[in-house]
């Protein structure tokens, strides 16, 4: 008799991550076309009236550039409100300290903590966080220009410099994009088709993680419209495939070829209902993959549980509505997170970002040498919560602009030359776009270096309206992107350093907590489940980042393997899938609910975890024939997950 054992998920090597990630997907190459071609009419138009700074007025459209055009606006409009603001004030500001640095550079100290403070704490953190960059940044050109008439005149083109790109790229968006049904649709028949391949291959469980990080971020954004949106993918689609790749996580690596098979055909049918867009309201139901099963393999319960929830998921297809409770669970956002004063963590980040932009500008200043103001837009964007966060983003920007300016080296020398007109160098710039732009377009994982690339070129090559032929400029704007980068790295990594194994450890908790709530299904289920699905989002993004800071802070135990407590939600996911669920007693899953919650404080406190529950479980042993065999199975593999989790760091 064949069964299905028990496997650890294997990882990909980053090399071939770094292929998936660079690898087209449906609906990419619209995204980029659209980036793409609105950075070749901003040059333009820069270009044709004489428009200062159209390097940053090109990198402005990657900024604020998403994949649908609602969310593509609100960036738009955010970054435009914040530049409106940051010109108001510069100028209040240049009537007071344009002659005394003693005001001025305790000016610029204030506006870079209040961005970074309100970032972390305010829901317009983003518009105070561009509104205090672009303040400091005018601040800074105040030693560079020759009167305070020039001065009022560069800030004054400020407006227009972010009100150009806004405007192309919204027209652009509104013109060319895609709705928000079809960026859900492109999104999960991508993933559909990604997962039948894999499953054919036997290479099935190695991109779960990636999958559901990218099909989370459309449910963090739904609302109550979304749901009625006409399109075979509604709210209901997602999170039935959703847990589906949560269950994927019970399964082993190995599978008999017949069920690989017959789950690839359950799959594609689901593919197929999404494809027609059929929404008829009779539908032939989801066969599942018992003809495709020889008699002599065991009917698990993780095949039964996942061959479950597509059948949830084809019926959503087939008759896409609002469920009850649809939209529970997305609680209105706070104006203000509840801990945004008596948590020192908000302050420290902001005041470590304060010392490292103030250090940057007193080192080129000193050096005068303000070809590396670079250094301070290092510092902005780099700074982020975790030392594994930071180094992680200065990997990105490191190699973006190594590439970007690299680029932009060999344009200024081999191409420029050559060209004798506006409309060939449009070409240059869309051409150097839509390669920045598929890189930018990817996941977290790389998505950084892609601007970063586009910033460097933009930075070389656009030096001002004529033909770039200096190659010092471009040597200066890197070398400031180095030196951001290294002061931020030494200021971040020597006070109060922050480590992204904590924020892995809070992340595996609170994993830990929603599994003991899905176990003893004392809530809602759907948002218990969800909020498992977001937890093991963070602890694998963190589990990444983690890797970027070496050795250079003190070593945290008692950290249980993600993909440990990725199987055990998988084992969780099973035992209570409503086709097994009916059978399981509840006795017998409380107590492994309660050892989950005792895990977690376990883990929040640095303690060692608790022993396993399964001595106080009484499983009887059951024929195949009983009806009750198939939750005694799944019962059966949740207890052996939560004793290999116990036992790892017992």
């Amino acid at each position: 008799m064949t069964t299905l054992t028990e496997s650890r998920r294997p990882r990909r090597p980053f090399l071939e991550l770094l292929a998936v990630e660079l690898g087209s997907r449906e609906g990419r190459w619209t995204a980029v076309a659209r980036i793409a071609t609105a950075c070749v009419i901003t040059v333009a138009i820069s270009m044709i009236f004489q428009i200062p700074q159209p390097a940053y007025m090109a990198y402005i459209v990657f900024l604020i550039s998403k994949d649908e055009p609602t969310a593509t606006a609100t960036a738009a409009l955010g970054g435009f409100v914040a530049a409106t603001l940051a010109v108001i004030l510069s100028l209040g500001l240049a009537l007071v300290d344009t002659a005394e640095p003693a005001l001025r550079l305790p000016a610029m100290a204030v506006a870079t903590f209040a961005a970074m403070f309100t970032a972390r704490t305010f829901a317009l953190g983003p518009i105070s966080f561009l509104a205090g960059f672009v303040i400091v940044l005018m601040q800074s050109l105040v030693d560079d220009v020759p009167n305070p008439e020039a001065l009022t005149r560069v800030t004054l083109w400020m407006w227009v410099v972010a009100l150009v790109p806004v405007a192309v790229t919204l027209f652009i968006n509104f013109v060319f994009g895609e709705s928000v049904a079809a960026v859900r649709s492109h999104l999960v028949r991508g993933i559909l088709k990604e997962l039948e391949t894999d499953l054919l291959r036997q290479d099935y469980r190695k991109a779960l993680p990636q999958w559901r990080a990218r099909l989370a971020p459309l449910l963090e954004t739904d609302n109550a419209d979304n749901a009625h949106r006409p399109g075979p993918v509604t709210s209901p689609v997602i999170e039935a495939l959703l847990d589906a790749l949560v269950i994927l996580e019970a399964f082993p690596t190995e599978l008999p070829d017949l069920v690989r098979q017959g789950l690839a055909r359950t799959i594609h049918a689901c593919l197929t209902s999404i494809e027609s867009g059929d929404h008829v309201k009779v539908k032939q139901p989801l066969v599942g993959i018992a003809p495709c099963v020889d008699a002599s393999v065991d009917q698990s319960p993780t095949v039964v549980a996942f061959v479950n929830t597509l059948s949830r998921l084809y019926d959503a297809v087939a008759l896409p509505r609002a469920l009850p409770g649809a939209t529970e669970g997305h609680a209105a956002r706070r104006p203000i997170v509840a801990d945004a004063f008596s948590n020192p963590a908000h302050w420290q980040f902001a005041l470590k970002t304060t010392i490292a932009v103030m250090v940057s500008y007193s080192i080129y200043t000193l050096l005068d040498w303000p070809g590396l103001r670079t250094s301070i837009v290092t510092c902005f964007f780099v700074a982020l919560a975790s030392l594994g966060e930071t180094v992680h983003k200065l990997v990105l920007r490191l190699s973006g602009a190594i590439i970007g300016g690299l680029i932009a080296g060999l344009s200024i020398v081999f191409v420029l030359p050559h060209l004798t007109d506006i409309g060939q160098l449009c070409l240059l710039i869309g051409g150097v776009s839509v390669c920045a732009a598929w890189v930018a377009t990817s996941s977290q994982l790389l998505s950084y270096a892609g601007m970063q690339i586009a910033f460097a070129f933009f930075l070389g090559i656009l030096q001002g309206y004529a033909p770039a032929t200096d190659l010092t400029i471009l040597r200066d704007r890197v070398v400031g992107i180095l030196l951001g980068n290294i002061v931020i790295t030494i200021v971040f990594s020597s006070l109060w350093p922050a480590s992204a194994r904590s924020a892995l450890r809070a992340a595996l908790a609170d994993a830990l907590r929603a599994i003991g709530l899905v176990i003893g299904r004392q809530s809602n289920a759907k948002e218990a489940r969800m909020r498992t699905v977001q937890a093991l989002i963070r602890a694998e993004h963190f589990r990444a980042l983690s890797l970027f800071e070496l050795r250079m802070l003190p070593p945290h135990s008692n950290i249980p393997a993600v993909a440990d407590i990725e199987r055990l939600a998988g084992a969780a996911f099973v035992v209570t899938t409503e086709s097994i669920s009916p059978d399981t007693g509840r006795d017998s899953t409380a107590h492994f609910a309660q050892w989950a919650e005792s895990a977690a404080d376990s883990i929040s406190r640095n303690q060692p975890m608790p022993g396993s529950p399964a001595a106080r479980v009484r499983l009887q042993p059951l024929s195949d024939a009983d009806p009750r065999a198939l939750s005694q199975k799944a019962l059966e593999q949740l207890e052996s997950e939560v004793q290999h989790v116990a036992s790892a760091l017992h």
